[in-house]
């Protein structure tokens, strides 16, 4: 049996320690200081996040060199760098044959042991009373392919469960959610809430590529999650046996009105209270976990608050231990 590579996770290594390790290219572009001098800019990923790093001589020749979605292992050491973690690179090469690592090896992934989520997944769908929606979801599942490209999924390329089975984790986190709104408001139908959970993000099976770091495949960029979960799941309705006419509008209004609330442009806005619920449980479970991830993974040590970040138009503060 092949040795594995040691891999140790470039944002968990404190500022001013000395590291190796393996990591893929995820970004290369040749940058200039105020001199007119070039230098590399390099994006390095692996399965505990991206980090940035410099290579300062030989610009142009390391550009040629070092392709984004290349595997290379580096020495380096983590720095700060204006509020950032960034690597200052000692050593990089290529990867090869005899260092036994691959792209799989460096894709993030969810902490939560997938075993456990499916089951928690089946568990919901047994849950579901309605007999057109259920048979609508055991269909969608019975396709071992698409079972397993669904388990498999990122929820998000940057923002919120962008690593491996982060689609399944945010679903089973929605789906124990509805249970408790479904307590306090006894006018929700518990049926619908839970299959739109389920599909809403279904087009995220195609939308990513995951060579080495998730990014968009062709059809994600053109087409778009939504629209390509929405096709998935009007075909699969069309090919259920009188699959009321009703309750087909209902999953579908869910499917196309279920983005942020601060969306902008052509987006159906919920209408139904399914769709609503959906929409704000989708909001909360995204937003929480993208500020875990800011303050466990961005914040710097002994530092209380984050960079500022554009996207929320705010800073994160970490809260303080009492």
């Amino acid at each position: 049996m092949s040795p594995q590579p040691t891999l140790i996770g470039i944002k968990t290594v404190p500022i001013g320690k000395q590291f190796i390790t393996f990591c893929v290219v995820r970004n290369s572009e040749i940058k200039y200081k105020q001199n007119g001098e070039p230098y590399l800019l390099l994006e390095l990923g692996d399965q505990s996040g991206r980090l940035k790093a410099r290579i300062w001589e030989k610009a142009e020749e390391m550009y040629r060199e070092f392709k984004r979605g290349e595997i290379v292992k580096i020495k380096g050491v983590v720095q700060k760098y204006k509020d950032s973690r960034e690597v200052k690179i000692l050593k990089i090469r290529k990867a090869v044959t005899e260092d036994h690592i691959s792209l799989e090896d460096l894709l993030p992934r969810s902490g939560k042991e997938l075993t456990a989520m499916v089951e928690r997944l089946q568990y919901h769908i047994n849950s579901i009373q309605n007999r057109h929606l259920k048979k609508l979801l055991e269909n969608l599942f019975s396709d071992e392919s698409f079972a397993n490209a669904y388990y498999r999924s990122p929820a998000g390329k940057l923002w919120h469960h962008n690593y491996l089975s982060g689609l399944l984790e945010h679903v089973i986190l929605l789906l124990d959610l509805s249970e408790i709104l479904a307590v306090h408001y006894p006018q929700l139908n518990v049926d619908i809430l839970k299959t739109g959970i389920i599909c809403h993000d279904i087009g995220k099976v195609k939308e990513y590529s995951l060579e080495g770091y998730i990014d968009f495949s062709d059809e994600g960029r053109l087409v778009g999650y939504m629209a390509m979960g929405y096709e998935m799941i009007s075909r699969e309705i069309e090919r259920l046996e009188q699959f009321p006419g009703e309750l087909r509008k209902h999953i579908l209004h869910m499917m196309v009105s279920h983005s942020s609330p601060t969306s902008t442009g052509l987006q159906i806005q919920p209408m139904t209270l399914e769709a609503i619920a959906l929409q704000r449980l989708i909001q909360l479970g995204e937003d929480i976990n993208a500020f875990v991830r800011i303050i466990d993974s961005d914040i710097l040590p002994d530092e209380k608050w984050s960079k500022y970040i554009p996207l929320l138009e705010r800073f994160v503060c970490k809260t303080v231990e009492t």
